[in-house]
């Protein structure tokens, strides 16, 4: 998860800034390489995704247990189960991720 500082037009290429609070990296990509987030509007249960996984800012596939819905700051989030995300009894436990920290799979998974 990064935020954008600056775009070329004329190269197409980003500069980004990570958002994770320990690291002051920043990164020089190419257009073909930046997922833009936020337009995600319609899931439903069993949607495979990519969201960013709580308390990081990285994301991970995940597969949509509830459809979204909004919280009374007007926020929209929406409940997942993250692969490979069990615990030590081998259950695998609803987690909310904001609507702005998800996007969907840009190729077919194998």
């Amino acid at each position: 998860l990064a935020k954008v500082i600056s775009q070329d037009p004329e190269t197409g290429m980003y500069k980004l800034a990570d958002e994770d609070v320990e690291s002051n990296k920043t990164y020089n990509l190419p257009e073909s390489q930046v997922v833009v987030l936020g337009g995600v509007d319609r899931l439903s249960r069993g949607d495979v995704i990519y969201a960013v996984y709580p308390d990081t800012t990285s994301f991970y596939q995940a597969t949509v247990a509830q459809p979204p819905r909004k919280v009374s700051g007007g926020e929209s989030f929406v409940m997942v189960n993250f692969k490979d995300d069990a615990d030590e009894h081998g259950i695998t436990h609803d987690k909310a991720v904001l609507m702005k920290h998800v996007m969907r799979v840009p190729y077919v998974l194998a």
